[in-house]
């Protein structure tokens, strides 16, 4: 994928805050982002922080505060879970 595509999913993303070249992700919220090819993209669970670089874009995961540079032409996509209990009746039992 390419940079401004990348910013446009980011843009488009719930709970995504933009400040600049950094993106962070609001309480409750829950993001991953996909590496790899399609097929055999790896997940990067628990997104807290996203630093967008001219050539690559650091992804800071809560799990271990773990930091992945990663080159544009490997982001292969991202999902944004909304905080739980969001509200809304579910089926099931009360």
């Amino acid at each position: 994928m390419e940079r401004p595509t990348f910013e446009a999913m980011l843009e488009a993303a719930p709970g995504v805050e933009r400040d600049g070249d950094g993106c962070t992700v609001a309480d409750g919220y829950r993001m991953s982002v996909y590496i790899g090819d399609p097929g055999q993209a790896m997940e990067v669970p628990e997104v807290a922080e996203l630093r967008l670089q001219a050539a690559f874009c650091e992804v800071t995961s809560r799990e271990h505060q773990t930091v992945y540079f990663v080159e544009y032409s490997s982001l292969h996509g991202l999902c944004v879970r909304p905080p739980s209990g969001a509200g809304g009746r579910r089926a099931g039992f009360s």
